[in-house]
């Protein structure tokens, strides 16, 4: 999937989901959901890059406090945006921490209804990559070591060996913990009402993955009255879209996902 598309989208849901961090009830959610995140992102340069981004600034420390959580995924944010530049791509020089702060409080005071949900693009480009569909058969890069040498789950990740079944255990583990870390109470127990009776088979494919996001994105929408407003229709519509097909791709240089179309945007 186009980054351009879900990027901007995940990284406010990311960084709200910090800001309204509470250390004392969610430190053991939050841990899995950072852990498992490089596994379910829907583009493979970018899990291959959180993979090293990870090993330069682990998790488990920033879990201390709501402040160090924060700050890291600051950090990573800008180790991602550092990255985009090297490799020559237009990116917005990133602003101070305290203005980070300062925006993602505010946006927090303003409450959990009438308001803006703030990750479905990323949420529902993770479903589109659905890791079992042909296209995210996994290619590994071509200057990836053998991989008898690779011992861990993340390190295959980093190399795109990883299987899609493999990948697709981490994505039901994802999907279970999302409503322990979502940043309002109200929205972490409608999502989990919602989803009470998931279970693997409710993800098994991308269609019917489709389908149960889309229920618990309505039925959050309408209870809270939230402002995100569009139809099924136009949701698939652009999830087509920005399909970049970079699953097909084997160029470890490509820079990141980006569709290839060029045909103008009609919705």
């Amino acid at each position: 999937m186009d980054t351009r598309f879900w990027g901007p989208s995940g990284w406010r849901m990311l960084h709200m989901i910090t800001f309204a961090y509470e250390p004392d009830k969610q430190k053991n959610a939050m841990r899995q959901f950072f852990e498992i995140l490089p596994f379910v992102l829907p583009c493979k340069y970018c899990r291959s890059n959180l993979v090293e981004h990870y090993e330069k600034l682990p998790v488990e420390p920033a879990l201390r406090s709501r402040e160090t959580l924060t700050k890291w995924l600051y950090d990573i944010h800008n180790l991602v945006s550092a990255k985009l530049r090297s490799q020559g791509q237009t990116v917005p020089e990133s602003p101070p921490f305290s203005a980070v702060k300062e925006h993602y409080e505010e946006r927090l005071a303003y409450g959990c209804s009438k308001t803006f949900f703030p990750g479905w693009e990323f949420l529902f480009s993770i479903v589109e990559s659905h890791p079992l569909s042909k296209s995210e058969k996994p290619l590994p890069f071509p200057d990836a070591p053998p991989k008898q040498t690779l011992k861990s789950k993340k390190e295959l990740l980093q190399w795109n060996y990883l299987s899609g079944s493999c990948r697709f255990n981490y994505v039901c583990r994802f999907w279970k913990l999302l409503p322990e870390v979502l940043p309002f109470e109200e929205w972490r127990t409608l999502w989990k009402h919602e989803t009470k009776d998931c279970c693997e088979q409710t993800w098994k494919t991308k269609e019917s993955s489709l389908r149960s996001l889309w229920k618990t994105r309505k039925m959050i929408e309408e209870q809270l009255e939230l402002l995100n407003r569009t139809t099924y229709h136009d949701l698939c519509k652009m999830l087509r879209f920005y399909k970049s097909g970079c699953g097909y791709k084997q160029n470890r240089n490509t820079k990141t996902c980006r569709r290839l179309r060029s045909s103008t945007r009609k919705h």
